[in-house]
């Protein structure tokens, strides 16, 4: 009577349990539907959990191999960062050497190793105002994106984390119901069941942080600066 009970009220929990591993793809001698998987869990608990504990371990081996590819990325967006930082410093400091000269208004007049007539230097700050605002729009996308790729690693490492946990409750429990076959330790067994692979498939399913390369690729074109606009420049307005 009591595994009847336990049957019952399995019922509505395995079938969640069981999809998610069916959608696996484990390996079971006989397929888990939502009509088979109460009497595979109350028939045979340890093999059916067995099966429960592989993909547990298996989402564990994908989060780790997730968390130490998204820990890779950060290191290639931090190098490119810098990189474009110290890109931003040399065209801003240049940008006022020029305004320097401008406002001198002494031409032809020589900056870094070339003489400039005034329409240069006004031309030139123009293409330096542009490489500006593409380079601080890329330290912010750059910024963001680093950003994200912290976040998801500590989700990782929080469901990596309760997934260990889990896996430990998941023993006690069965331990439980093995001994009392009641319904209540049913009920706790597939909450925990239900639970784990719901919060690892979130985790697991969460779109994956773009690459750098992808990032470059659709990082905005630089838009041109008009002469207007680099004249107040030049002209400290």
């Amino acid at each position: 009577m009591r595994k009847m009970t336990f049957v019952a009220s399995c019922v509505s929990s395995i079938v969640s349990a069981a999809a998610w591993v069916h959608a696996y793809g484990l390996p079971f001698e006989q397929p888990i539907t939502p009509e088979t998987a109460p009497v595979q869990c109350s028939s045979d608990p340890d093999a059916f959990f067995d099966r429960v504990r592989q993909q547990a371990e298996a989402d564990l081996r994908i989060m780790n191999e997730n968390r130490n590819s998204l820990r890779s990325s950060s290191a290639d967006v931090e190098n490119k960062q810098s990189e474009v930082q110290e890109k931003l410093d040399y065209a801003t400091k240049a940008a006022a050497d020029f305004r320097k000269a401008w406002q001198d208004d002494r031409f032809p007049v020589m900056i870094h190793g070339r003489a400039y007539t005034r329409p240069d230097v006004e031309a030139q700050t123009s293409s330096l105002l542009a490489q500006i605002d593409g380079y601080t729009e890329a330290l912010a996308k750059y910024a963001r994106t680093i950003t994200d790729i912290r976040e998801h690693v500590e989700d990782l490492t929080s469901q990596i984390v309760d997934t260990e946990t889990d896996l430990g409750l998941l023993e006690s429990r069965c331990s439980v119901y093995k001994a009392t076959q009641s319904e209540s330790a049913a009920t706790d067994l597939m909450a925990v069941v239900d639970s784990l692979f719901a919060e690892n498939a979130s985790v697991i399913s969460a779109s994956p942080i773009r690459s750098v390369d992808e990032m470059m690729r659709d990082t905005t074109s630089v838009a041109p600066v008009s002469r207007s606009r680099a004249v107040s420049f030049l002209a400290g307005e």
